[in-house]
């Protein structure tokens, strides 16, 4: 299960689903994995689908709406230029016979929006938000932002029909995450990964329309990354502490890039859980709090790791 980036949760089966992908090598199919959480060692079970040619998934967001599943991933067809949001349905529930249940894909969606897809989250088939971590353009001009530092990488939006931006560009966006409150109130957050804070948008539908206030940065001085919340409302985030290392991870799996975990309480107060030179877990990218574990997957090696959580 090489590169799970990025992984899902479905809290009233146990089960995780993972996005893996080797990012090492270019060239390598993705697939989607699952993982049972009553097993003391789950192992890896892939998803048996006819996945898109060509498949190499990044971020995935599972939506459970009136007893239909369906997984949201995000594909880079040919990286740096063209992406796309596949879409899954489950036809079939787990049993002893298909652990995983049964998959089928039912929808692509494509836009010049998605610019450079990194994660995405769904409320509602009607409702999709997609954080881009570059703005348009092939490699080369992302090699300039890279350059410049240019914050050109914006929010996008999918009401079920057409696509529209939220604006809101940063050098790098990463994680992104939708939070609605019992008083009403409702927030998106989005990682800035150069900006080693995450942003915290209130939500206004007063108009009509979805539209983003002025976001408060919670600075937390790492390289932030995918964002979960548990059933409290609490915001678990995962950091780079060092992109040097992360980029000498990348090429080399025997050097350890570290990992640390914020969490993020409803009144912007954050505490770290959790940090690692590298040894446990390198390159550290989603944590998910389930029972009494804390499940963290990673952006390059090939496992998912388990520590008990209280």
């Amino acid at each position: 299960m090489p590169g799970p980036e990025d992984i899902a949760i479905d809290r009233k089966e146990g089960l995780l689903y993972v996005s893996s992908h080797e990012r090492r090598i270019s060239d390598q199919e993705g697939k989607i994995y699952v993982l049972n959480t009553a097993n003391p060692s789950p192992k890896p079970i892939p998803l048996a689908i006819d996945y898109p040619k060509p498949f190499h998934p990044h971020g995935i967001s599972l939506l459970i709406k009136s007893g239909v599943y369906r997984l949201y991933v995000i594909s880079h067809i040919i990286p740096f230029q063209e992406h796309s949001i596949e879409i899954f349905e489950r036809t079939s529930p787990p049993d002893q016979k298909t652990p995983t249940g049964t998959w089928k894909h039912i929808q692509t969606l494509k836009d010049p929006l998605l610019t450079s897809p990194n994660d995405l989250f769904v409320e509602s088939e009607n409702e999709i938000y997609v954080s881009n971590d570059h703005g348009q353009g092939g490699k080369l001009r992302y090699f300039f932002d890279d350059l410049f530092r240019s914050a050109r990488s914006e929010i996008s939006l999918y009401n079920g029909k057409s696509w529209s931006s939220l604006g809101n560009p940063l050098y790098y966006g990463n994680g992104i995450l939708l939070i609605k409150r019992t008083d009403g109130k409702e927030f998106l957050y989005r990682s800035g990964f150069m900006d080693r804070a995450v942003f915290k948008f209130p939500v206004d539908r007063s108009s009509g329309k979805i539209i983003l206030g002025e976001p408060k940065k919670i600075f937390v001085d790492t390289g932030t990354d995918n964002l979960e919340a548990d059933e409290k409302g609490r915001i678990f985030v995962v950091g780079h502490h060092s992109t040097w290392k992360f980029l000498r991870h990348l090429r080399n799996k025997d050097y350890p890039s570290p990992t640390q975990i914020f969490v993020i309480n409803p009144d912007d107060t954050f505490k770290e859980i959790y940090a690692n030179s590298g040894e446990e877990i390198s390159a550290g990218s989603t944590a998910i709090p389930y029972k009494d574990k804390l499940y963290v997957s990673q952006v390059f090696n090939d496992f998912v790791l388990d520590c008990s959580f209280q």
